[in-house]
């Protein structure tokens, strides 16, 4: 196939964006472009309209109660833009709402400033609590859920505008729940399997499908490599996009995406900081800071130093991150940011216990009553296997408003990730019913992640024949580089030890050889989508994506980088979405995907012939029915059935690895998150899934249910805001997976495991200032449970631990 240079593909998109500029319309200037909503809102008090409709458009509305009391709000309905049901809503009230730089809405008496929010005073809030977090740090971080996203399509969009299932857990559940990494916050949509080593990246598997640590996690839309634990005090919101999303990001798994939102600059000074331990011994403090530089540049800077500790004993070290975020808005046209994270951080990694890690001569009995007796917490590394990694990831954004229709968004992002691993394992077949194993190393120093990701669209609104089109299009690429160490002693034999009485062993002399650009992955795409409005209640959606992809690496006896796949193909994506009212959506959609081919196991027969080392990409699909539906101020409620189907990659009689069968997934999934009242906030959900294998060429799995993927999963998570004691709020989780099959022929049962959370958090004052203290104690039953099972790995979850925090606003 011809190859397509990626300088001729650059001037493409940049051709064709300059060309949008010349053509589209000029007009008064919006700062996102007008989508419209169907409305149904009846007559009501004006304060309480104006927060239906900022919910609704996903936008904030900051209004004084002083400025809305005893004024009404006529009757809204049909379909119509943010500007325009604000409009309505303060016709003859004497108010105007005016679109700050930021985007966000403040409401003000006819030709005068607004005033100041929310810190007390005359004009102030009376409900300071909800209006100070909204007003301070936005919309995306504020809430127990969220109407906008945007892991799922190109700019922030309403999740009722979305044939697929999209979940948003903002900033806030973060806060609450201490996150420390992915899989604390995974937790809460059941449709999230965790699977997360002690002192090692995190990983998840959505819908029963693993992600790729080199296209499913996102960063503001783009690529990132995750091989580190990511910050999270950083971030606006963490997005579970299901399903293929080829349409949006091209080669990725059927699963889906997770997407990590920043924080924004605060159109209003902010400061936070928190001092944070828990009971594994960590501790550390956590500074905030927002605000505007002046009118025209705003800021956000986030720092951390902590001493981390895992629930392993023995695995802990420091983590350091700083982050800054800058927003220029030269004119109310164009808005341009830089921002940049960096993080370093170091632990020892705990060897897995693996499916293989068995002596092949152990009965499942043997087998289970060893994970059984094992106790999580027991170091079974060694101290001179460490993990230390310094990873630093900025983007450049734009965004130009082209008329009052049309804007242009574009981003470039640069990730630069350097790991020591200096690793021990557990030897394949070696691990005895005594709990005796052999160990060996894995070192390679000075590992290097650098991916490049850029992308750049035009959205924008056009009107024929009474028709709407919400259009989108424009161009994305990837360069996604591995390097690392093809020569030296990677895997040397370290010494004998016990998971029951682990033993000190010496580091074995090695050597490693120069670190090379081992393995790419490039991407080229251009893409468009179409939002079609028939009628108020009807909408189509109709998209699709051309992707071209070259894998390249050294896996050949000359180690010299030889192109090993070269292709391009177009995946489509097609919805229904149907408004019977203002609060609900009905959905279907049906959606192609392409994802990236699977590796090839040193032990098949294949490995390494025609200089292979992967399997070429393969062919996805998914269709889906649901409902999404607010069921009243501030709660929404999502359902989904799906069906996904995927070429199943395994061995054959000859040990030959290849694509055989297929993996189907079928499944429901449920979940209701928001405020339930004005003190009780939940985030609850259940999974049933129906995977199966389909490989008629091997009747031992034919039929079987696919290795680490349960049948039930459910979540709950209760906030509530006590009446008896001003300030105290409980809250408690409980999360339920169902047994698991721990390899493909079903032989060997994973038990399900229910884990209890409980925490308060109080807020009070001392010496004058806001404070409020947290505390969270997972797994208040101390159960001894496997969390995971990724990678045929038997990945154990933590004991009973506390977690604890006082923060303060300032």
């Amino acid at each position: 196939m011809k190859s397509v240079s990626t300088s001729a593909f650059v001037r493409s998109m940049a051709c064709a964006a300059w060309m949008a500029a010349l053509t589209l319309p000029s007009g008064a200037l919006a700062a996102q472009s007008p989508e419209t909503q169907p409305l149904e809102i009846a007559a009501q008090p004006l304060d309480t309209a104006l927060v239906r409709v900022g919910r609704r458009f996903g936008v904030t509305v900051i209004a004084s109660e002083t400025l809305t009391a005893g004024k009404d709000a006529p009757a809204l309905s049909g379909r119509m833009t943010v500007d325009q049901a604000l409009g309505r809503l303060l016709a003859g009230t004497g108010l105007v709402a005016r679109r700050s730089q930021s985007g966000v809405f403040v409401v003000t008496g006819g030709g005068t400033a607004a005033p100041a929010p929310g810190r007390g005073g005359d004009d102030a809030p009376k409900n300071t609590r909800d209006i100070e977090l909204i007003v301070v740090v936005g919309t995306r971080e504020s809430g127990y859920t969220s109407t906008v996203q945007s892991g799922g399509t190109f700019g922030e969009q309403s999740i009722f505008d979305t044939p697929f299932s999209v979940t948003v857990i903002p900033q806030e559940v973060l806060i609450d729940q201490q996150v420390r990494g992915l899989g604390d916050i995974a937790r809460n949509d059941p449709s999230t399997i965790v699977s997360t080593p002690p002192g090692f990246n995190d990983t998840v598997n959505i819908r029963g499908y693993n992600l790729n640590n080199s296209s499913s996690y996102r960063r503001e839309n783009l690529i990132f490599q995750n091989q580190v634990q990511s910050p999270f005090e950083n971030k606006a919101a963490v997005e579970i996009v299901k399903g293929p999303t080829s349409v949006r990001y091209g080669f990725t798994p059927p699963g889906g995406v997770v997407n990590y939102a920043l924080k924004r600059p605060t159109e209003e000074t902010y400061r936070f900081a928190q001092a944070f331990g828990d009971s594994n011994g960590s501790y550390g403090i956590h500074v905030d800071l927002g605000g505007k530089v002046n009118d025209e540049i705003g800021f956000r800077l986030n720092a951390v130093t902590a001493r981390e500790s895992a629930f392993v004993e023995g695995v802990d070290g420091p983590r350091h991150m700083f982050s800054a975020f800058f927003e220029w808005t030269p004119t109310e046209r164009l808005r341009i940011d830089l921002e940049g994270e960096y993080q370093y951080r170091e632990l020892e990694q705990q060897p897995a216990i693996t499916a293989n890690s068995f002596d092949p001569s152990l009965s499942p009995e043997q087998r289970r009553d060893l994970l059984e007796r094992f106790d999580p917490s027991t170091f079974i590394g060694q101290d001179w296997g460490t993990y230390p990694t310094s990873n630093f990831v900025g983007s450049f954004g734009v965004r130009y408003d082209l008329s009052d229709t049309w804007t242009f968004t574009g981003r470039i992002q640069k990730m630069r990730l350097v790991r020591d691993q200096q690793a021990v394992n557990i030897l394949e077949g070696s691990l005895q019913a005594d709990g005796s194993m052999d160990l060996r190393t894995f070192f390679d120093p000075s590992q290097v992640r650098d991916p490049l990701s850029a992308e750049a669209f035009v959205t924008g609104t056009l009107d024929t024949a009474g028709i709407t089109h919400d259009i989108a299009f424009g161009g994305a690429l990837s360069r996604n580089p591995l390097r690392f160490s093809l020569a030296g002693d990677c895997c040397l034999a370290a010494g004998t030890s016990n998971i029951f009485t682990p033993v000190d062993l010496p580091l074995p002399d090695v050597t490693a050889g120069p670190t090379v650009d081992a393995l790419y992955f490039n991407q080229e795409a251009i893409f468009i989508s179409d939002l079609i409005t028939l009628t108020d209640s009807l909408r189509i959606l109709a998209a699709a994506r051309w992707s071209r992809q070259e894998n390249r690496d050294r896996f050949n006896a000359d180690q010299t980088l030889e192109t090993t796949y070269e292709d391009s193909i177009i995946v489509p994506n097609f919805g229904i979405l149907y408004n019977p009212v203002e609060q609900v959506t009905l959905y279907a959609s049906y959606s192609q995907g392409i994802t990236t081919g699977v590796q090839i196991p040193g032990t098949a027969a294949n490995f390494g012939l025609d200089s292979d080392s992967f399997l070429d990409p393969a062919e996805t699909e998914q269709f889906e029915i649901g409902l999404k539906a607010e069921l009243f101020e501030g709660a929404i409620l999502t359902a989904a059935y799906f069906d996904i189907s995927q070429p199943l990659a395994t061995f054959d009689e000859n040990n030959v690895f290849d694509y055989i069968g297929d993996q189907d997934h079928r499944g429901v999934e449920v979940s209701l998150s928001g405020d339930l009242t004005d003190t009780l906030r939940i985030i609850a959900g259940g999974l049933y899934l129906d995977p199966v294998i389909r490989n008629p060429n091997n009747a031992a799995i034919d039929g079987n249910r696919p290795g680490g993927v349960p049948e039930h999963q459910y979540s709950l998570f209760v906030d509530y805001r006590t009446p008896f004691i001003e300030g105290l709020a409980l809250n408690g989780g409980v999360f339920y997976t169902g047994e698991r099959f721990a390899d493909e022929a079903n032989t060997f049962v994973v038990d399900d495991y229910v884990r209890i959370d409980l925490g308060l958090r109080y807020a009070f004052e001392a010496g004058g200032q806001r404070l409020t203290a947290r505390l969270n104690v997972r797994n208040v039953a101390d159960e001894n449970f496997i969390e995971g099972t990724a990678f045929g790995q038997f990945l154990f979850g933590s004991p009973r631990a506390a977690f604890f925090s006082l923060a303060t606003e300032f």
